[in-house]
């Protein structure tokens, strides 16, 4: 069952609720119910059966299982010491069942490996492994990670959360008061994914999709990618709003993913405000550590040589985990590019301060911005290989990998 797809999984989730409001009139609830929900969504999220090789089939849930036990085997490496390298070594093994999952078609087109999500979940396993290799974790329990991992609201469409700050949450106990706190604060961004996902966007779907993919020519493929990034938004904000609105319901404060990116002055500001969670997991664990590394060990003779090639290895990175194809990883590269352009024409607009004074400049910059993340979502849709009058309906996957891939 799609998380957020339809009635049926609010309905579920609305079954799991009504206990506990009842439950939290008479006494507080704890961490007990985010178990029992974790693990009943779980179950109706991963019924499918998925095919290994040819003649093996799993369960998906199963799949959810050996993914578990593998990283929980990670974390327990690296906290006892066992591995002198670190994060060099760790960090590489921690990524093989999301690298499997997303090879493995393509050596192998009718074999799967994985599981809806594994993508998010991975960043959240390599999240606890990094703490542990830094040496800002001393202890991680079984329980505390598998809820981490698996917590079902973000499960499949993030945010990618931080467990240090998850930690220290969801074991919290709740009376009557914060319970009914929770709910509050967590109807408003439902009522928004609603509004994003079933409203707005399915306007877009039925009745301006398909005039924008009639047209053809230049002006066609214009049209297309403005629709295209709408519905990228809609879509995509709208089952993050979900996970954010649902997770307080349950106790958590699953950090927002969106804030208002559209209103972006430059593209900075843009990844800054858009798909938070994400853009603020690669800047911590991928640019930063590759950008102190470079300096301390002086890979590079110039400071902004090394934050440049900091860029393309964190986009080119963020790309392929989208999806190993072409255009994902020229979308990486291209955003990167964006990044380093924008770095030298701050260091340039610095000896200019009175030139880009003028409210003229502002706007300007907020349009230019506008159309460069229209374009870049234009390659992120695959349509750019395409001609206008053969351009196919792409579909935004929140965890694209092969096997899960809708086009």
């Amino acid at each position: 069952m799609t998380p957020y797809g339809n009635w049926k999984y609010f309905l579920i989730i609305l079954l799991i609720l009504l206990p506990m409001m009842w439950t939290v009139r008479r006494r507080s609830i704890g961490w007990e119910w985010i178990v029992f929900a974790t693990v009943v969504m779980l179950i109706v999220q991963y019924r499918t059966v998925m095919q290994i090789t040819t003649h093996a089939h799993w369960p998906e849930l199963l799949a959810v299982g050996v993914f578990a036990l593998f990283q929980w085997g990670l974390v327990k490496l690296a906290l006892g010491r066992r591995i002198p390298s670190g994060a060099l070594l760790i960090i590489p093994l921690g990524l093989i069942p999301l690298l499997v999952a997303k090879f493995l078609p393509l050596l192998a087109p009718q074999s799967k490996f994985g599981f809806t999500g594994i993508s998010y979940v991975t960043f959240r396993a390599l999240d606890v492994l990094w703490a542990v290799t830094d040496g800002l974790l001393l202890e991680v329990g079984l329980m505390d990670l598998l809820v981490f991992l698996f917590f079902f609201p973000t499960i499949s469409s993030g945010p990618v959360d931080r467990f240090r700050r998850f930690k220290a949450e969801w074991r919290q106990p709740r009376d009557k008061a914060k319970f009914w706190a929770d709910f509050d604060s967590g109807l408003h961004p439902v009522m928004i994914g609603l509004l994003y996902k079933f409203v707005l966007d399915t306007i877009l779907e039925r009745h301006i999709h398909p005039p924008a993919q009639a047209m053809t020519g230049a002006f066609g493929t214009i049209c297309q990618a403005y629709v295209y990034s709408a519905h990228l938004f809609f879509d995509f904000a709208g089952y993050s709003s979900f996970a954010v609105g649902v997770s307080r319901w349950f106790g958590i404060s699953t950090p927002a993913n969106f804030n208002f990116p559209w209103a972006a002055q430059n593209i900075r500001d843009f990844w800054n405000r858009w798909h938070m969670s994400l853009s603020f997991w690669f800047r911590d664990h991928v640019y930063s550590r590759f950008l102190i590394a470079a300096i301390k060990r002086k890979w590079f003779k110039k400071r902004e040589t090394a934050g440049n090639l900091a860029y393309f290895v964190s986009f080119g990175l963020m790309g392929l985990w989208h999806g190993i194809t072409w255009f994902y990883v020229l979308y990486g590269i291209y955003h990167a590019t964006l990044f380093v352009i924008f770095d030298a024409f701050t260091r340039w607009k610095k000896r200019r301060p009175q030139t880009f004074a003028a409210p003229v400049w502002k706007w300007s910059a907020h349009l230019l911005t506008v159309h460069a993340v229209i374009f870049g979502f234009w390659l992120f849709s695959g349509n750019a290989g395409k001609t206008a009058e053969k351009t196919d309906k792409v579909e935004y996957d929140l965890d694209i990998d092969p096997m899960v891939l809708k086009k």
